[in-house]
């Protein structure tokens, strides 16, 4: 990584080893893209009515010399599966109350997504061969 690397806590107390734990999950990334040009992860409770433990929504920005990739692990509205006779409800599941599984699964999707990155900028997608072509040697007509 280029420039340093930018941990943010909104709306909770970030401890040292959280940060430590979060500064070589980055450090792995270079593995990834090694022309990371810098990266900056917030890590957040997003209010404190919970019922059921703390929710953690992390965010990954890494900027690349082509672009920026922005990887968000947030609450999702989904629906649930309908069963015969029961109407169709929404509802808004969070993916992540532990923040060490949290932090750990926002930094494997950026690993992914700068792995198709790295793909993409060295041009090693996949394609197609062509579709053979041939030549018309004679034509037949009916008689």
């Amino acid at each position: 990584m280029i420039l340093p690397l930018q941990i943010t806590f909104k709306n909770m107390k970030g401890s040292e080893s959280v940060q430590e734990w979060i500064r070589e999950e980055a450090g792995k990334l270079d593995t990834f893209y090694s022309r990371i040009m810098a990266c900056r992860v917030t890590v957040e409770v997003p209010h404190r009515h919970h019922r059921k433990g703390a929710r953690y929504l992390v965010r990954i920005d890494l900027t690349l010399p082509g672009g920026e990739l922005v990887i968000k692990h947030e609450p999702s509205v989904r629906k649930r599966p309908r069963r015969l006779g029961e109407a169709q409800h929404m509802e808004v599941s969070p993916p992540h109350r532990n923040l060490h599984v949290a932090i750990g699964d926002a930094f494997k999707a950026a690993g992914r997504r700068l792995q198709d990155y790295a793909r993409r900028q060295d041009r090693r997608i996949k394609t197609h061969a062509p579709l053979p072509e041939g030549e018309v040697q004679m034509t037949f007509t009916e008689q």
